[in-house]
């Protein structure tokens, strides 16, 4: 190849400017929202998820490995304490 060829195939690779009313505009602006979009509710399930995690994890650490069984009275008493946790 001569190096004339290698300059024009070069510059083919260059980005074009699109018109920013074209259809090819609009399709990049649709998928741009699109994946911004999916982010988005990816960020919030994996928040809500941690969110539900970190509450299970207390509940296990503070569960008592020696009692098999919990009464009503007992897991009212663990709830209302992981939630005056929370309000504190």
């Amino acid at each position: 190849m001569s190096p004339k060829a290698l300059k024009g195939k070069l510059a083919g690779r260059e980005k074009k400017v699109i018109h920013p009313y074209s259809r090819k505009a609009a399709q990049m602006t649709r998928e741009a929202h699109k994946q911004d979009k999916k982010e988005k509710l990816k960020n919030e399930r994996a928040l809500r998820l941690n969110l539900i995690g970190e509450k299970l994890q207390w509940f296990h650490d503070h569960l008592d490995p020696k009692k098999i069984k919990y009464s009503k009275k007992a897991a009212c008493e663990l709830i209302e304490s992981r939630q005056q946790r929370c309000m504190i």
